[in-house]
């Protein structure tokens, strides 16, 4: 007769602690791996956001509003880039105005920052107004109409775009809000502040950009190229990049 083997309870402990002990090994690369990931799928949203600004400039000669009013569009920078990052479909659904048929509802996975541990669920604050990442530079855009000739400081030493988390201490930062107020996606506008650096919920400011991570904030300049900032860049150097023809050259340390 054929005898039967079979593991011990023993045998069994031991391999099930082998199995815990692997895993506590590849945890935290995994958790590693999942972070780079998400790091890069936000330079590559900020990425297509600056080549939409630019094919937007090639074809219109100047830039769109931070907010406002657009020919015969009103909305937001991320609202008039839509046809350009292949959202032509939901930008013609507005018919006009950023407003109508709850367009500023729908979440556009290009404006969003996998890393935000702050962001709301399904990406929408209180459920109904769709929230972004990405913040555009008042002092490029303004009120539209501004072209690259007038980026005088040189384009690889403007900001165009930087992070902000998509709620700050209640406040969302919408993409489609279409006003001058906390809630657009903007920065530069009401002071000259630096960035914050991860800060907590009571101590975010939504006038200014906050970094998503530790390593520093990820920002895209005039040229089209996304660069992390960090934290030991002075609040004066900060503003000098926010300003398009302020005059002056800063070196950054990466």
């Amino acid at each position: 007769m054929n005898r039967r083997t079979a593991f011990t309870l023993v045998q069994l402990l031991v391999i099930l602690a082998l199995i815990l002990l692997l895993f506590a090994f590849l945890l935290p690369a995994v958790s590693q791996v999942r972070k780079v990931a998400s790091r890069v799928e936000g330079m590559n949203n900020l990425k297509q956001i600056g080549l939409a600004s630019h094919n937007f400039h090639d074809v219109n000669r100047a830039f769109p509003p931070t907010v406002g009013t657009l020919g015969n569009q009103t909305g937001t920078i991320h609202f008039h880039l839509l046809p350009y990052i292949e959202q032509d479909n939901l930008y013609k659904a507005a018919e006009g105005n950023v407003w109508n048929k709850g367009l500023s509802g729908t979440v556009v996975a290009t404006y969003v920052d996998p890393q935000d541990p702050n962001a709301p669920p399904d990406n929408k604050f209180n459920g109904w107004l769709a929230t972004t990442n990405y913040a555009a530079n008042w002092m490029v855009f303004k009120t539209g109409g501004r072209t690259l000739a007038q980026i005088t400081d040189g384009t690889s030493n403007t900001l165009m775009f930087t992070q902000r988390y998509q709620v700050c201490d209640g406040t969302p930062t919408a993409w489609g809000y279409p006003a001058l107020y906390t809630w657009a996606p903007i920065f530069g506008y009401y002071n000259q502040g630096k960035f914050q650096s991860k800060p907590r919920q009571a101590d975010c400011d939504p006038k200014l950009g906050q970094s998503l991570d530790d390593t520093g904030i990820q920002t895209l300049f005039c040229d089209g190229s996304v660069r992390s900032i960090g934290d030991s860049i002075s609040p004066q150097n900060w503003w000098a990049l926010t300003t398009p023809d302020g005059g002056e050259i800063v070196e950054i340390d990466n």
